[in-house]
């Protein structure tokens, strides 16, 4: 994101030497999305407008230099979004989204906090434009990655974060290499903490894993990132079962990405999904698997053209349990069909300056028969449909 930075000394007072200073920086960006938003649910909601924000934040980071080529460096970043709408769930606390206190140098980069993991750096960099889950000109996470979770460990069981591959991680270590000549790599994991605490005797320990690697040469770049969760899934039973029944079990995310930009002004993207989830460690499972294709188009001048189009096949397995807003995919021994959904997003944006886009969208999420994803603007009704129209302003400092 484009940021116009305010420079301030630090420990001026202290009467330091000048060498020693650090660099605090204050930036972040503002986006605000107001859409008539249609449920397909005539029973719990009737179409109305919407005003909410997505991804507001302010963020304050610094450096400091070491000596031989070493960096100490900070940042916190917090959510905003309730200068729009005050929701106070959202936005309390300080440096709730990418905050780490990190040191860099030749080496690499490695940092602590509360950080994307690699599995989110690479769908970051495949949406591009797009959010990963808000229902104007996002969704595709919903699909793909079940859902976003930020700064949420495996709390009590039932809880929605155990099961999504879309999220940040809160008390995490992690690892960004330099680049090697276009080729670079990240890795991450969770201190034992992130999870819940179980007794001494039982075998369950909660922990997050992740690793990518990414090749970027001219306009063309790949990349390939895997994510596991180990006895992190306790919502996995909380529909159909009682919820403290789970016994562990290991899930895991692989997610491919591409993107090529044409003669400088088409950026496209794809990407493709598999995740699959060990429900209760007694041998039932279920996979998801899914693409996305994304694409940019800088027409002329301030004027652009965005298109979305994100698909799952049906669910696979042999659960009879759903795992977060994914349906089971065997019901009474027979597998269940029309488990899957889409979205479709077009958009039209246009730049006033470096640092203020004004968009107007056009999203679709589509639930087969048997699907219940949902945009979270209001309940959805099993195969219901959720169209929004409107428009967004983002605004970066």
């Amino acid at each position: 994101m484009n940021k116009k930075v305010m420079a301030l000394a630090v420990a001026g007072a202290l009467a330091a030497p000048a060498a020693a200073l650090a660099q605090v920086q204050i930036g972040g960006g503002l986006n605000l999305l107001y859409f008539s938003h249609n449920p397909d649910n005539d029973s719990a909601a009737q179409t109305s407008d919407v005003m909410q924000s997505s991804e507001s934040e302010l963020r304050i980071s610094g450096t400091e230099k070491l000596g031989g080529g070493t960096d100490v460096w900070f940042q916190c970043a917090t959510s905003i979004d309730g200068i729009f709408n005050g929701n106070t769930a959202t936005t309390a606390g300080m440096c709730t989204r990418n905050s780490a206190l990190g040191f860099r140098g030749g080496f690499g980069n490695v940092f602590f906090g509360n950080w994307d993991t690699p599995t989110k750096l690479l769908q970051n960099r495949v949406r591009g434009w797009f959010s990963g889950t808000n229902p104007l000109y996002g969704g595709g996470y919903t699909l793909l990655g079940g859902g976003a979770a930020s700064g949420a460990g495996n709390g009590t069981a039932g809880a929605a974060s155990g099961y999504s591959f879309y999220r940040r991680n809160a008390n995490s270590v992690n690892y960004a290499s330099p680049n090697w000549s276009g080729f670079s790599v990240a890795a991450a994991f969770t201190a034992s903490n992130e999870g819940i605490n179980y007794p001494d005797p039982n075998s369950m320990k909660p922990r997050q894993y992740g690793l990518n690697g990414m090749y970027a040469a001219g306009p063309l770049w790949v990349g390939l990132a895997y994510e596991s969760h180990t006895d992190l899934n306790p919502a996995s039973n909380a529909i159909g079962s009682a919820a403290g029944q789970y016994n562990g079990g290991t899930d895991n995310n692989i997610t491919l990405g591409v993107g090529y930009t044409f003669m400088g002004t088409l950026n496209v993207r794809a990407s493709y999904s598999q995740s699959k989830y060990e429900v209760n460690n007694n041998g039932d499972d279920l996979k998801v698997k899914g693409g996305a294709f994304y694409s940019d188009w800088q027409i002329s001048g301030p004027h652009a053209l965005h298109l979305a189009y994100i698909q799952t096949e049906k669910n696979k397995g042999s659960s009879t349990l759903n795992v977060g807003p994914y349906r089971a995919p065997t019901v009474g021994g027979v597998e269940r069909d029309d488990t899957n959904a889409s979205v479709i997003t077009f958009g039209y944006s246009y730049d006033f300056s470096k640092r203020t886009q004004l968009n107007l969208v056009y999203n679709m999420m589509d639930n087969k028969d048997n699907a219940t994803f949902n945009q979270g603007v209001t309940a959805v009704t099993v195969g219901g449909k959720q169209t929004s129209v409107g428009a967004a302003i983002r605004h970066s400092f």
